[in-house]
């Protein structure tokens, strides 16, 4: 799977050499800087655990942090794959509840189970590592969050239940295939029809190799 990740990036950043897309990259994150993405998160209410997956990791050997950009008839798209200060920013903003958030009936919502990892052009939509459900590998599977979604992500403080228990199915089931997709549909000679819904409330991933 992280042979997966290194072959996204060379991918992507071959794409940005003939003029297909424009990448923005950082260098490596160092050891304390993962260390800060595990452990500098400051949530409304509670705390968040979690440990930065394998392909995640890969990413991480390599940039701290990436910008995809491509125009394609007057359409643009992006993706940001943050850096450690950053994700603190965006996930406090966009994907962590205040406290005390219910829906009227005395039952308290948390989306703490939620990592933020990257975000939309817009900077309204999220892809969120679901850090409550690794897999033997140790791989979170990936949301599309949204903070304006009809249907949220989620789950009752008591018992950890899904609000909304269709959304629990993830976009993808680990950062691996994520970046993957995202690089065939951002470097394709004409891009996917769901790319055009990246940052809106719903996106639909007609078509994506998932």
């Amino acid at each position: 799977m992280t042979r997966s990740v290194h072959e996204s990036l060379a991918i992507l950043h071959g794409a940005a050499g003939d003029g297909t897309v424009s990448v923005t990259a950082s260098g490596p994150a160092p050891a304390e800087v993962v260390a800060k993405r595990e452990t500098g998160l400051e949530p409304h209410v509670g705390t968040v655990n979690w440990t930065a997956p394998p392909s995640y990791r890969a990413f991480l050997a390599s940039h701290n942090a990436l910008t995809c950009q491509r125009e394609v008839d007057g359409f643009w798209m992006e993706f940001d794959i943050v850096d450690d200060e950053a994700m603190v920013e965006l996930n406090a903003d966009l994907v962590h509840l205040p406290e005390d958030v219910g829906r009227g009936d005395g039952r308290l919502l948390s989306t703490n189970h939620l990592v933020g990892f990257a975000a939309d052009g817009g900077g309204e939509a999220v892809w969120c590592f679901d850090v409550t459900r690794p897999d033997v590998d140790g791989e979170y599977p990936v949301h599309y969050h949204h903070q304006d979604a009809p249907a949220g992500l989620a789950r009752f403080v008591d018992g950890g239940a899904w609000e909304f228990p269709d959304e629990a199915s993830p976009a993808f089931p680990s950062f691996a295939a994520w970046l993957s997709t995202m690089t065939a549909a951002f470097t394709a000679p004409k891009p996917p029809s769901w790319v055009q819904d990246l940052g809106a409330p719903v996106l639909r991933l007609q078509g994506a190799a998932r």
